[in-house]
Formats: C-alpha cells, sequence, structure tokens
C-alpha cells in the first residue's frame, strides 16, 4: 500500500498552474526535520515536494502559505523527464489527499472574533 502522512513546514508560497485541459495543480514543498545520528550535529531536514490536484489545489492556495506547519496525507509517485542535455532525471513527489494546519504557537482563539 502506497499511502503516507508527513509533517512540517512550507518552505515557500505554494505555486499554482493550471494545465491544459484546465485542471488546477498547486505544488508545494514541505521541510521535515530529523534528528541526526551525531549527537552533537544539529538536526537534518528533508524536503519533500508535495502536488495537490483540483479542489485540493484550490484549499493550499487559500489556506497555506510560507511557514505554515502542515501534517500532509497521500502517497508517493515517481515520474521521469528527458532534459535538454537528454539526461533522464527522476522526480519523486507526495501526492496529496488531503490535509491538516497545526496549531499555531502562542495564538490565543478568542483573539479573533467571528463576528
Amino acid at each position: 500500500m502506497n499511502q503516507t502522512t508527513i509533517s512540517g513546514n512550507l518552505g515557500k508560497d505554494p505555486e499554482l498552474r493550471t494545465t491544459n485541459s484546465g485542471m488546477k495543480v498547486a505544488t508545494y514543498s514541505i521541510g521535515v526535520f530529523r534528528a541526526n545520528p551525531k549527537e552533537k550535529e544539529k538536526p537534518f531536514t528533508d524536503w519533500f515536494s508535495v502536488v495537490a490536484w483540483g479542489e485540493q489545489a484550490d484549499l493550499v492556495m487559500d489556506n497555506l502559505k510560507k511557514g505554515t506547519k502542515v501534517l500532509v496525507n497521500g502517497r508517493f509517485q515517481t515520474r521521469h523527464y528527458e532534459d535538454k542535455d537528454g539526461k533522464i532525471v527522476y522526480v519523486t513527489e507526495l501526492f496529496q489527499n488531503d490535509f491538516w494546519i497545526a496549531p499555531q504557537k502562542n495564538k490565543n482563539p478568542f483573539d479573533e472574533s467571528p463576528f
């Protein structure tokens, strides 16, 4: 089963484009910290490319921005293409099924009135 969930922060604002057939696609990257095996060194950040299609793309564009902490559920998919030098390039991306925004630190929910 190809199903995964990752949690991290957006490295930059998501980008939206539209395919030739009119389908919206949003792309963004998530930085996920992992411990360094050498205890004295700083943790590593692994970067994952995320792709959201259709309604999910709209939700991403309306709700996510650089620095947002998210939990993303989806599946990994690998594709390849030929670059300008004729070399085959492989790309692995997380195809988003859904996402959840983590609560903001030091943000009081009573600061913003719904009225």
